[in-house]
């Protein structure tokens, strides 16, 4: 089991060395072929701001996205170079305002899909809520880079967060490409105490078994929220296990397609210090 085909969004050209370094990693590890997206989104109307959108206007935004396109390409083109790697360069124009919509149409087709963290105050292009999209209705597993930091490893000592959910065995799973070559992989159920019925006398056992199986060798334990949020506490053991990498299930629905996210998934894309992958 390997991530055979990646897709990598480059729309933050900034991060896009760190985003294709992280990529590399397990590309480098399963023998990937490589797939470079950049989406150049259509103009956002504001129908409250009266905006005169003129040729000029016009020109300007897509003169401004063509660069990018072009520097992301040459960033991705020198470093599938050098790494060796088998790489297909893809440039798109979405029909709509927002860059998830053709990341996720092209995602579908892939093992994983690498992107960075949203920056708030960047001009990529980017919506605010690319990544949550991007993660609940891709149906792919999702590895999201933080927007600050460069990352020599991904996935030697990894946290998992374990609940017994639909959307946590999503993640277990579709993380365990990454999973079997961990030195160490840390399942974390958080609260467990509040579920007894579902959580048994030995919370996480069960998973930790199953994946023992795959040779990965995994330890399960349970630690109390104490009045923090539950991704806090993920982030938190992270930090406690020096981990390099976080697997979570993400939830949320959409409504008006505006979409409400969970707390703790919120909570870690928003404070991510390392690679997260999300699964839904």
């Amino acid at each position: 089991m390997a991530f055979k085909t990646i897709l990598v969004s480059l729309n933050d050209v900034e991060r896009a060395p760190a985003i294709l370094s992280a990529a590399m990693i397990i590309a480098l590890r399963d023998d990937a072929h490589v797939v470079g997206l950049y989406v150049a989104p259509a103009i956002r109307v504001h129908p409250a701001v009266q905006v005169n959108l003129t040729p000029e206007i016009m020109e300007m935004q897509q003169s401004h996205f063509k660069a990018e396109a072009k520097q992301a390409k040459k960033i991705f083109e020198e470093e599938t170079r050098k790494q060796g790697i088998n790489g297909e360069w893809r440039q798109a124009a979405s029909l709509t305002p927002n860059v998830a919509d053709v990341v996720i149409e092209h995602g579908r087709e892939a093992d994983l899909i690498v992107a960075g963290q949203v920056d708030t105050d960047g001009d990529n292009g980017l919506e605010l809520d690319f990544n949550e999209r991007v993660a609940l209705e891709a149906g792919r597993p999702v590895l999201v880079i933080p927007l600050a930091g460069d990352f020599k490893t991904i996935g030697e000592q990894v946290v998992v967060g374990w609940n017994a959910t639909r959307e946590a065995a999503r993640a277990a799973f579709d993380a365990l490409p990454l999973l079997k070559h961990a030195s160490q992989v840390h399942l974390i159920w958080v609260d467990a105490q509040r579920e007894p019925e579902v959580a048994g006398n030995l919370p996480g056992s069960e998973l930790a078994a199953s994946l023992s199986r795959h040779d990965v060798n995994v330890t399960a334990e349970k630690t109390p929220a104490a009045g923090v949020g539950v991704g806090e506490v993920l982030l938190n053991r992270v930090s406690d296990h020096g981990a390099d990498l976080l697997v979570m299930g993400v939830y949320g629905h959409s409504r008006m397609r505006e979409f409400i996210f969970g707390g703790a998934s919120r909570s870690a894309l928003h404070h991510m210090t390392v690679p997260v992958l999300m699964s839904n």
